[in-house]
C-alpha cells in the first residue's frame, strides 16, 4: 500500500513537432518518457506515465527526487525542445472492494470482452467507468 493520495510536479522536456509527433521525458526521473501526436495527447500521455513512474517508485519503497524548477533545468542545444511542461498527478490511492449488482446477461458480456482483451473484469469495468468520466 502506498498510503495517501498525495500530489506531485515535475518539469517534463517536450520534443518534436507537429508533422512527426512530441516525445517528452523528466530529466529529473530516469526512465520516464512518453509520447503523443500532440502537445494535448502529449500532457495526458506524460501525467499517466509520471503516475505510473512515481506510483512504482513509491510502491518499491524508494525516495523521490525532488523536482527541478524548470528555470533551473536549462538547454540542450542536441534536442528538438518544444518547450516544457509542468506535468501534475497524483498517487497513493488504494483499490476500494465494492459489490455491485448486475444482470447475469451483462456480466457475462463484460466477461466474455475482458477475456477477449486479456484483462480482468475489474481492469474492464475501470477502464470503462473511467472512459465514461473523460469524454464527461
Amino acid at each position: 500500500m502506498m498510503g495517501p493520495m498525495q500530489s506531485f510536479t515535475y518539469a517534463g522536456v517536450a520534443e518534436g513537432n507537429g508533422e512527426e509527433g512530441y516525445s517528452l521525458y523528466f530529466p529529473d526521473l530516469a526512465g520516464c518518457v512518453t509520447a503523443g501526436e500532440t502537445l494535448t495527447e502529449l500532457s495526458a500521455m506524460a501525467r499517466e506515465a509520471l503516475q505510473l513512474h512515481l506510483g512504482g517508485m513509491l510502491a518499491h519503497g524508494l525516495a523521490l527526487p525532488t523536482p527541478t524548477p524548470p528555470e533551473s533545468l536549462g538547454r540542450d542545444p542536441e534536442i528538438d525542445e518544444a518547450g516544457i511542461l509542468l506535468v501534475t498527478t497524483t498517487v497513493g490511492d488504494t483499490e476500494a472492494d465494492v459489490v455491485i449488482d448486475l444482470p447475469t446477461a451483462l456480466l457475462a458480456r463484460v466477461d466474455h470482452a475482458a477475456q477477449e482483451r486479456g484483462v480482468t473484469r475489474s481492469t474492464l469495468l475501470r477502464e470503462s467507468a473511467e472512459a465514461f468520466l473523460k469524454a464527461g
